[in-house]
C-alpha cells in the first residue's frame, strides 16, 4: 500500500533551505550594492549599468528572495499540516 502524504522531516528541511536561500540571495544583493556603489566607475556603461543593477536586477533578486522565503514557509506548514493529519 502507497504512502500518501510526505516525510516531515524532509519537507522541513527542504523549508529551511529554502529560507536560507532567501537569506542568502538578499545578503548578496547588498554586498553587490555596496560593491557597485563604491567603485570608481564613470560614464555611460557606468551609469546604465547601476540603473540597471538598481532598477531591474535589485528588484529582481528581491522577488527571488521572497518567493524562497514564502515557499520555505508553506514547506513548513505542510510539514505541520502532515504530522497533525498522521496523529489523527
Amino acid at each position: 500500500m502507497p504512502i500518501w502524504g510526505a516525510d516531515t522531516a524532509q519537507l522541513k528541511a527542504l523549508g529551511s533551505k529554502l529560507q536560507a536561500g532567501s537569506s542568502e540571495i538578499e545578503k548578496q544583493k547588498s554586498l553587490l550594492t555596496r560593491a557597485l556603489d563604491s567603485t570608481d566607475w564613470m560614464g555611460p556603461d557606468a551609469d546604465k549599468f547601476r540603473q540597471e543593477w538598481n532598477g531591474s536586477h535589485v528588484s529582481d533578486l528581491a522577488r527571488v528572495a521572497r518567493a524562497l522565503e514564502e515557499a520555505g514557509k508553506q514547506a513548513n506548514k505542510n510539514a505541520s499540516q502532515q504530522e497533525e493529519a498522521s496523529q489523527s
